[in-house]
């Protein structure tokens, strides 16, 4: 038996890899930002409402991180309200939506279970899980954090999926690529290269989290929140370093602070994932060679 699965943002980053590795069972209709602009009602439960998929894999989203501090109305456009729309929109066909989300909905500190820091100087140690609280720092995690509510409230039948420092073939279309491609660019280009050592987090390949996606789908998974990211924990710096590594690029990466890299947002200085819930993607060094070799 076959199900019909609805796409969105087919064509990004990770909607490429979902497309291509989609299991021969599935029916998988991809709809594209003119098709169907997530951040109109009407559009989106026109569209889902002829549809009527089995499932709703939301893959669009505004990913500019700095942008969004003043692209506020647009970041939640898209990522707040766009999430509802398709919440809506699967409740009222009898869909199930699986919503992407992000490892900034964390604000990196470490917190006790009476819902208090325990210390503002001190980042948190060990990844987060799906039953750490959320604080999100900056606008684009906000407005993220709110898709995440709506499509809890709004939707019986969902899945959450958080990634964190995703990478793969496509690039990211709102980001004009993705951080292996620019540091291998420009170490070929004779480019010096400075990295922040001090920002911590799980960098996770595309074709992973799509996979993780369909085995969410596939194996009937209880409804929920999940992490997806790949496993294990790195700074930028050290992601830098390995994927020069794994490239065979011998080009010096020079380590720097957050303070000596100022953005317009406010990043989490630690929001490595883990999960709790049986997903468990294989390392990011692995899977980095991979991609790597891929490319070759």
């Amino acid at each position: 038996m076959s199900l019909k699965v609805a796409l969105t943002g087919p064509t990004g980053q990770l909607g490429s890899d979902i497309r291509r590795s989609a299991p021969p069972e599935i029916e998988l209709v991809t709809i594209a930002r003119g098709e169907m602009d997530i951040g109109l009602q009407e559009r989106v439960e026109a569209v889902i409402t002829g549809l009527r998929p089995d499932f709703i894999i939301n893959t669009a989203a505004y990913v500019r991180v700095d942008d969004a501090e003043d692209e506020a109305g647009e970041a939640f456009r898209v990522n707040a309200l766009g999430a509802r729309n398709l919440a809506l929109a699967a409740e009222k066909t009898g869909a199930a939506l699986i919503h992407i989300s992000t490892d900034y909905v964390f604000d990196g500190f470490d917190w006790d279970k009476n819902g208090k820091v325990k210390n503002k100087n001190k980042n948190k140690n060990v990844p987060y899980n799906e039953d750490d609280i959320a604080n999100p720092l900056n606008t684009y995690g906000i407005s993220k954090y709110a898709g995440e509510l709506f499509v809890r409230n709004f939707s019986s039948r969902h899945y959450i999926v958080r990634l964190a420092g995703l990478y793969g073939r496509a690039g990211a279309s709102g980001k004009g690529g993705n951080f292996v491609y620019t540091v291998l660019d420009r170490a070929r280009r004779g480019e010096p290269l400075r990295v922040v050592d001090d920002i911590f987090m799980s960098p996770t390949y595309a074709a992973d989290a799509a996979g993780a996606i369909w085995d969410l789908i596939m194996k009937v998974k209880p409804f929920g929140l999940y992490h997806a990211a790949n496993g294990g924990v790195c700074s930028w710096y050290e992601f830098a370093v390995s994927i020069l590594r794994h490239a065979g690029i011998g080009a010096r990466v020079s380590p720097i602070s957050h303070t000596d890299y100022k953005t317009r947002a406010r990043r989490p200085l630690w929001s490595p994932l883990e999960s709790s819930r049986g997903v468990r993607p294989r390392h990011w060094e692995e899977a980095l060679g991979d991609f790597i070799a891929s490319l070759e």
